[in-house]
């Protein structure tokens, strides 16, 4: 499986989760998952132009993701930050691709996910800054 499988079955999935878990937000915070899921529907569009354009076939998505229940607006607001962080983390680690174009949507994966962790972030309440989204702790 290649870094951009990966990253685009962690597309499907965050898609997924915002559309399941959304419902408990409101205010701000759900305008900024509303804003999210959307931008992640256009990567997984601009993902299946990417496997298009070299001929591959793309993976689907599953028809559905074992997700925690969540009841509440802090349970889906973590959901989604744990969702946002997994995938700024493959994104970041397709970026060490030996493939200049695999590298490249990698890179701008790695930028738009790293953005929308900050934003959900900042809408959650939580510290942004973050120097290297997605890298692992020591």
């Amino acid at each position: 499986m290649s870094a951009v499988d990966t990253g685009l079955a962690g597309e499907y999935a965050a898609i997924y989760a915002y559309g399941t878990v959304t419902v408990h937000l409101d205010g701000q915070a759900r305008e900024t998952a509303e804003a999210l899921e959307s931008e992640h529907r256009e990567r997984r569009d601009t993902l299946l132009d990417y496997y298009d354009t070299h001929g591959w076939e793309a993976g689907a998505a599953e028809p559905g993701y074992d997700i925690e229940r969540v009841a509440d607006a802090e349970a889906a607001q973590t959901l989604l930050l744990e969702v946002e962080e997994r995938l700024t983390t493959a994104w970041r680690a397709g970026v060490a691709s030996t493939e200049p174009a695999e590298r490249q949507i990698c890179l701008d994966m790695y930028t738009a996910s790293a953005e929308a962790l900050a934003r959900l972030r900042l809408a959650a309440g939580r510290p942004v800054a973050d120097p290297w989204p997605g890298r692992p702790e020591d």
